[in-house]
Formats: C-alpha cells, sequence, structure tokens
C-alpha cells in the first residue's frame, strides 16, 4: 500500500464526485495536487494543496473549495479528521488502523518497498556536467561515481535500466546532472592521499582512508551542483554528528531492538492483530509518515538528480528513531518491549522493522551498508 498515492486517489476521487454532481467544471488538472508533510506538529499527518491549485480553473475561492473537498471526504475510511488551514490547505490526519495498513505493506514489501515498474525497463543514460558551463577543470571521477552509481539505482528502483557508464561530455543522455566543483579533501589523512584537488582521485582512494561506505556517503551529503569539500575526521567521527555514523548507529539499534525482542519471545504478529494505540504517539507518527514518503523521496531525488534528497529523508528518520528510543527510557509507557502488553510490543516492534527495512535499502541505493551492529 503506497500511503501517499492511496491519499492522491482519495482527492481526486472527491474532485471527480464534485464535478459529476455539478459544482466542479470538467477537465480541470489534477498534476499539481501534491501530498506533503505538514511544517509543523498539530496540523495533521499530511496536508495537501488541492483547493489552492484548482481554485482558479475552478472559478472558486480557495477555502471555499477546500469546504468542498473536506466535506466529500468526510467519512473516508482511514481518514480520522480533515481541517482547512491557511488559504486552503486540508490537513488530514489518519485513523491508527491505516497506519497499521501501511506499515504492514512496508514489512511485506521488504527491499523492494518504493520500487515500481513504470520504467518498463527502458534503457537511461546519465551524464554530468559541470554548474558552471564556462569551466575548463575536469569533474570529480569520485563524485561521478558515488552521484552515477546512486542515482543508477534509484533509476532501476523505479524500474529503468540504467547505463553506469557516466559521461562527462555532451551527446544525447536522458539524466543530465549539474555536478559542482570538488573542492579537495581535508584532515588528517588529507596529506596520504594523491593529490590535494580530487580531479584526479577515484572513489577507491577515498574510500582507503575512510571505508566504502563513508565515502560513498560523504560525496552525496551535499547537493550535487554545490562545492564539496571532504572532511576525512568528520566522515571516520563516532558521533550523531557524522551522518554515516548516525544511519548506521539507527540500523544497528533497530536490529538490537528486534533481536531482543525475538530473544524474550515476541515474535511477528499478523498486522490485524497489532494494537494500534501505538500508533497513537506523535513520535511513532512521525516516524510512519517518514516511511510513507520514502517511496516519493526516491522519486524526488531522481528528478532532481539530487541523490542528497534521500540522504535527508533518511537522517530524519533516523533522528525519528532516536529521539523515540530516548523519550521511552523516561516513559516507560513508550517503550518499544513491554512484557505486560504483547501485542502493544508487537506493534512497536513492527514499526522498528519498518524502519530498518527503509533503512537498508535507501542505504542500499546510495551505496552504503547497513550494518547489524557498531564495532
Amino acid at each position: 500500500m503506497d500511503l501517499i498515492e492511496w491519499l492522491r486517489r482519495g482527492v481526486e476521487g472527491a474532485v471527480a464526485s464534485l464535478q459529476a454532481a455539478g459544482r466542479l467544471p470538467a477537465g480541470l488538472d489534477l498534476a499539481s495536487i501534491e501530498i506533503e508533510a505538514p511544517g509543523g506538529s498539530g496540523r495533521g499527518d499530511f496536508t495537501c494543496n488541492a483547493a489552492l491549485v484548482l481554485s482558479r480553473p475552478a472559478a472558486l475561492p480557495s477555502r471555499t473549495l477546500a469546504g468542498l473537498l473536506a466535506e466529500t471526504l468526510d467519512g473516508t475510511d482511514g481518514v480520522g479528521a480533515i481541517d482547512i488551514a491557511g488559504p486552503g490547505f486540508l490537513n488530514l490526519t489518519l485513523t491508527p488502523a491505516i497506519w497499521a495498513r501501511m506499515l504492514a505493506a512496508v514489512l511485506e514489501a521488504g527491499s523492494g518497498y518504493g520500487a515500481s515498474e513504470r520504467g518498463g525497463a527502458v534503457f537511461s543514460t546519465i551524464a554530468f556536467h559541470a554548474t558552471d558551463p564556462q569551466s575548463t577543470r575536469p569533474l570529480s571521477p569520485a563524485r561521478c561515481e558515488a552521484v552515477g552509481t546512486a542515482l543508477a539505482n534509484m533509476i532501476e528502483h523505479l524500474g529503468f535500466r540504467a547505463d553506469r557508464r557516466f559521461r562527462t561530455r555532451s551527446e544525447r543522455v536522458d539524466v543530465v546532472v549539474r555536478l559542482g566543483p570538488f573542492l579537495g579533501v581535508k584532515g588528517r589523512e588529507a596529506a596520504t592521499m594523491e593529490g590535494r584537488f580530487a580531479d584526479d582521485l577515484d572513489l577507491s582512494v577515498i574510500a582507503g582512508v575512510v571505508g566504502r561506505d563513508a565515502a560513498c556517503l560523504g560525496m552525496v551529503m551535499q547537493p550535487a551542483g554545490a562545492p564539496l569539500v571532504l572532511d576525512l575526521d568528520h566522515l571516520a567521527d563516532q558521533s550523531h554528528a557524522n551522518a554515516v555514523f548516525h544511519l548506521h548507529y539507527a540500523h544497528a539499534r533497530c536490529c538490537a531492538l528486534r533481536q531482543r525482542g525475538e530473544g524474550m519471545g515476541h515474535v511477528d504478529f499478523d498486522h490485524s492483530r497489532w494494537d494500534v494505540r501505538a500508533f497513537e504517539d506523535e513520535g511513532a507518527r512521525l516516524i510512519l509518515r517518514l516511511l510513507a514518503l520514502y517511496p516519493s523521496q526516491i522519486d524526488l531525488a531522481v528528478r532532481q538528480c539530487e541523490p542528497y534528497r534521500l540522504v535527508q529523508h533518511l537522517c530524519g528518520l533516523a533522528d525519528g528513531l532516536h529521539q523515540q528510543y530516548y523519550r521511552s527510557l523516561g516513559a516507560p509507557h513508550l517503550r518499544f518491549i513491554r512484557d505486560d502488553d504483547r501485542l502493544l510490543t508487537g506493534a512497536r516492534l513492527a514499526l522498528v522493522r519498518g524502519i530498518e527495512t527503509v533503512l537498508k535499502s535507501g542505504l542500499a541505493l546510495l551505496g552504503s551498508s547497513a550494518p547489524d551492529e557498531m564495532r
């Protein structure tokens, strides 16, 4: 179940119902309707811009149109509340039961979550052009390999076939990446590399110093078009300030929680038996929103040719896990594993497995492993 697509179809269905009733004109372009996370807490689970983008062609004030849509959507199975905010945004709050269905779909899909066949196995080529068209400086082979590999992985996740012979000259291509200058490397180990600037550095050289995972992720932590100075000391830092450590630790924490639960006899439950109260807490709902948005973030990263979009999303998911874990230490009712409530524990461990699934999938797309434990 792609929750975002389910919501979009629901809104489009509401528009169609209003058109059939003669309350909206036919022929409205629905392509600009978006379902996104709200900008802050207390604004529902998702927000939709349908009334804003359709108000002018529908010749209705946006808040009036939002009211019509809210009235039509009211009572939809899985939608608990609809509020109108600002000029006409629809803030949608979902029921815990629909979150359970979404999470069950994530677990069922596993590494294939967010994948599609819409590419039809069409061959897709990737080329790199300098952000500055007047620049004569060669593009970094290390950065081309890391960014190109991440994009190729995501393109194939969407059903295309990616040509991994990344090009750096003008020719017919399907995906053009504007790549910024790589200014160099810094840190205690920088002097051991073959040259201060990355013009002649292969990714394997950097990986030989900080490891393959840190080398690949370090290359995609900034927008592709921005200059990049790779801080080798930072990439080796064993703290949450380092995104590589932060993401790896989150995956390892998921594995530890799951293994602990299994060791205490908490085995997988059918999702119909989960205690959906586990999905009422705001911290859990934040995590669930990020899981639901994962497929759209892959699509956005490909459309914008910016793998760092996916890095940001995964870091947000890791933040959500760590914050919920530390909250639970001071609030026993939020603990992931509770021997006095097996059905609630089953639901919370399912949430942990969902995070583990998405982190492992996303890290693989970015060229990184997902360690089960931190050494």
